[in-house]
């Protein structure tokens, strides 16, 4: 078995003569022009090798991205979960995939001919994701991207199988608390206490695994536009090298391997680097630098973005109604008045009370509220045309929040990520 690491989350595991690309994110920016590469990449999709099975683990845009999806040999077998929510999977027909292959999680599938073993792993939490084992009869690689997996699950898998590398995240990528209206120290506070559990949580998931060694992936991004340079800062994110000296200081056993862009792995040759990797300690630097060298794309991104049709209000009353007309358990659930300021020529002050009994959505500035949404009337337009997915336009950074109480306010959220 040979990985090649292509970049954040995308990697191709070579085994059998068989090659698999995992989540390809080939196309910078995404995330409604907010997240960009970092290291940059060094390949292209021209530069791919002749790809036989294509994995996406969930439809984030940073794993399912349309513009390098669009490239790729449509009659590729594409390999997802079998969700529930089929949404995903039109997404994918939509694009022009013929061959789409759902699985059952936990359950072993091996493609004809390939000599490969494959396997999804199922998250802990109430949205559609996965992880994948694959085996070729003498190596098991694990890639873990963005899937949150128990602890029971870590360890079952670690007593099963014989894991030689694991792809492990090492970073957070949420709104909370970059997005949140706290004061800047209040919020590189809060950030500290994040990314410290996220580190942890590597070498934790390394343990249980009890994998021979472990590269930190899925949280090398940078966010370039102007307003949002802060969150690069290392009061918010870890890097890889963060990751690497944690697992060494706690976990000796296990090796750490840090893979940038073009580094491949295989059990005869080890790490062999594409180039020299970057020097962490710069990283704030080098990130101000390409924001500068890319300042005019971003600047044509934003300018390109289509304008709020006339009559948003009354759009964005008709579809949330619609939804929770649907759905009136989640109202019940959820019970809390969220206000949106909805900026620019098409926005104003708008909010839903969820502990309505009907009509829950009204116009104006609410009385009381317990989460304040400051949202660019462009980007409230994909989301209730259907252009855009809600989870997606909140990860683009985007947005500002505000809360109270202070509290997370997880009902709302799981139902927001959702729909």
């Amino acid at each position: 078995m040979e990985i090649t690491y292509v970049g954040h989350a995308c990697m191709m595991m070579h085994g059998n003569g068989k090659t698999i690309l995992m989540d390809p994110w080939l196309n910078d920016p995404t995330y409604h022009g907010t997240w960009w590469h970092f290291p940059p990449l060094v390949t292209t999709v021209e530069d791919l090798p002749k790809i036989d099975y294509l994995y996406i683990s969930h439809e984030h845009p940073d794993h399912f991205d349309p513009p390098t999806l669009a490239k790729l040999d449509k009659s590729i077998p594409v390999i997802i979960a079998n969700f529930e929510k089929k949404r995903f999977r039109d997404r994918l027909r939509k694009v022009g995939f013929e061959n789409i292959v759902e699985l059952d999680y936990h359950q072993d599938y091996e493609p004809a001919g390939s000599g490969l073993t494959l396997r999804l792993i199922a998250p802990d939490r109430a949205w559609d994701d996965s992880a994948i084992l694959v085996r070729d009869g003498r190596h098991t690689i694990f890639n873990v991207n963005d899937c949150h997996l128990s602890d029971a699950t870590l360890e079952r898998l670690g007593r099963e199988f014989d894991i030689d590398l694991a792809f492990l995240t090492f970073t957070g990528a949420s709104q909370y608390p970059n997005c949140f209206e706290f004061s800047p120290e209040e919020r590189r506070k809060r950030s500290i206490d994040s990314k410290r559990s996220h580190v942890e949580e590597f070498v934790e998931w390394a343990r249980f695994l009890k994998t021979k060694r472990a590269v930190p992936a899925a949280g090398n991004f940078a966010l370039l536009a102007e307003e949002q340079l802060f969150m690069n800062d290392s009061s918010y994110a870890n890097t890889p090298a963060d990751a690497i000296a944690l697992l060494a200081a706690q976990a000796p056993e296990i090796e750490g391997i840090q893979m940038n862009p073009g580094d491949r792995w295989s059990e005869g040759e080890g790490h062999s680097r594409f180039q020299d990797p970057p020097d962490w300690s710069r990283r704030i630097e080098e990130i101000e630098a390409l924001s500068r060298k890319m300042e005019p794309r971003i600047r044509e991104y934003f300018a390109a973005e289509p304008p709020a049709a006339a009559g948003l209000y009354e759009r964005f009353r008709t579809y949330f109604n619609g939804l929770l007309e649907s759905d009136r358990a989640t109202t019940e659930e959820i019970a809390i008045t969220v206000w949106w300021k909805v900026t620019g020529p098409e926005g104003g002050d708008w909010y839903i009370d969820f502990s309505r009994d009907d009509d829950w959505v009204q116009f104006g500035e609410p009385k009381d509220w317990n989460l304040r949404i400051t949202i660019p009337d462009t980007m409230v337009e994909q989301g209730v045309s259907g252009e855009a997915i809600w989870d997606n336009l909140v990860l683009s950074f985007r947005l500002r929040l505000a809360r109270q109480p202070d509290r997370y306010m997880k009902a709302f959220w799981t139902w927001f990520s959702k729909i």
